[in-house]
């Protein structure tokens, strides 16, 4: 039915360009101060012309504008105050200005308007569960999905809304019913994967992952599902891998779902609205002519459509911070020593006083040939968590590496003063031992590496 009224819309879009001609090549050149001047021209001669006014909400919103576009959409709603769109832009706004609270009121107007309408409820429960109000997102879902029981949406936000209640039985019943309605959505595999980690199913955690990637190798999470699950099995390359290739993918993809789930955007694939700068571009002026020109009309519907989809669908959104962590430990694992170095650089951004982060930080930079920066790391590592047994491990290592071999053997003792047990710490010991002519000690010590004992 959607594509049946849109499509002559198109064709209107389609033959308006086409009638601008040479002028249209300026298109691109226009500006946000050029569409807010012709904007203000527009309502100079209407201050009640609704469509101006939602457009220049979404001039704002589009342009990170949020303060602006929410007075200009206040400005909308007090001209119509049925005008779902100004409700929209007015939540997503407050939910880009991370006030979720005030996000959820805004779509709340929404239903109000549209009370048999299971998208409006599905996304009403969207800003509901980013707020942390779980039991009200749960019923808000539930109202979609009663009135439309096959919305695969709904019952995926569903899932992720159980997941953030740590029910995670009812999470994976939750999406494994989104995965029957909808087979062909890559992040409703990637939110099962979460939840079978939760339940340490690797192995299903996988396999979901697998699914996902299949479907489309941009899916973020999907790597990161597979990264954790092959890290739990100590599976270093192949979890180095996955991780990389989220990083990878994310570096890439401008979706919001991939910025956080708690990020609200309309979209950035749309921006900027094309009808109204051809129309700017050819000189055209709407006066008198604006509630008739059906292309703008076709434009705002195009927006509240994309507004709809991308405020859909949750996805379990990755711990980057974590996830460079885990990537660099892996590096470190495989001695991918320059990736392990950068992996913890971006790490520290999230983790400025986490004394792992800061060991193996150093430890990369000891070994790519640093050894004031390593050690100024390793030591402030130390400082903050003194019993920690890696920062000494890393701190013998280095000493070993520039030939420091009585240092280092001071090093891995303390390390083992804390960790009695630690098979890293006998082996290096044992390692250095050696090298110092202490056959015996070495021989005792790499046992002890093997029984960790």
């Amino acid at each position: 039915m959607m594509m049946r009224n849109i499509l002559p819309l198109i064709f209107l879009l389609l033959l308006v360009s086409s009638c601008s001609g040479e002028e249209n090549k300026s298109v691109y050149s226009i500006t946000v101060d050029d569409l807010i001047k012709e904007n203000d021209y527009i309502l100079a001669e209407n201050p009640n012309n609704v469509t101006a006014l939602q457009f220049r909400s979404l001039i704002f919103f589009n342009n990170g504008m949020y303060p602006e576009a929410i007075n200009a959409s206040e400005q909308c709603l007090r001209v119509d105050p049925s005008s779902g769109l100004a409700w929209h832009i007015i939540g997503s706004s407050w939910g880009s200005l991370n006030q979720p609270e005030k996000a959820a009121e805004a779509f709340k107007n929404v239903v109000a308007l549209n009370p048999d309408d299971p998208v409006q409820y599905n996304i009403q429960g969207v800003a509901l569960s980013r707020t942390g109000k779980y039991q009200e997102a749960i019923q808000v879902f539930n109202k979609a999905i009663s009135l439309d029981p096959r919305y695969a949406a709904a019952w995926n936000n569903l899932g992720v809304t159980y997941y953030g209640m740590s029910d995670v039985n009812r999470a994976i019943e939750s999406f494994a019913r989104a995965i029957s309605i909808k087979p062909d959505e890559p992040e409703y595999y990637s939110n099962k994967g979460f939840a079978l980690l939760n339940k340490q199913d690797h192995g299903g955690a996988l396999h979901v992952s697998r699914i996902a990637r299949n479907m489309d190798m941009t899916c973020v999470p999907s790597w990161f599902v597979s990264g954790e699950a092959l890290f739990s099995q100590r599976n270093w390359k192949e979890a180095f891998y996955s991780f990389d290739g989220g990083f990878n993918a994310l570096s890439n993809s401008d979706l919001w779902y991939y910025q956080g789930s708690k990020a609200t955007q309309i979209t950035k694939d749309l921006n900027p609205m094309d009808a109204y700068y051809s129309a700017i571009a050819s000189n055209v002026r709407f006066t008198g002519l604006w509630d008739r020109t059906t292309v703008i009309q076709y434009k705002i519907k195009r927006y509240q459509n994309t507004l709809d989809l991308y405020d859909q669908i949750i996805a379990i959104t990755p711990d980057y911070g974590d996830g460079w962590k885990k990537k660099g430990y892996c590096a470190i694992k495989i001695n991918r020593i320059e990736s392990a170095r950068d992996a913890y650089k971006r790490a520290m951004e999230d983790y400025p006083n986490d004394p792992e982060v800061l060991s193996s930080y150093g430890y990369a930079a000891g070994m790519l040939g640093d050894y004031l920066q390593a050690m100024n790391y390793i030591n402030k590592a130390i400082e903050l968590e003194p019993s920690n047994p890696r920062s000494y491990l890393f701190q013998g290592l280095v000493h070993s590496y520039y030939g420091q071999r009585e240092d280092s053997i001071a090093s891995f003792n303390k390390g083992l003063s804390y960790d009695p047990h630690n098979p890293e710490i006998f082996g290096a010991l044992a390692d250095d031992l050696f090298k110092n002519g202490d056959t015996l000690g070495g021989i005792i010590n790499s046992i002890r590496a093997i029984i960790a004992f």
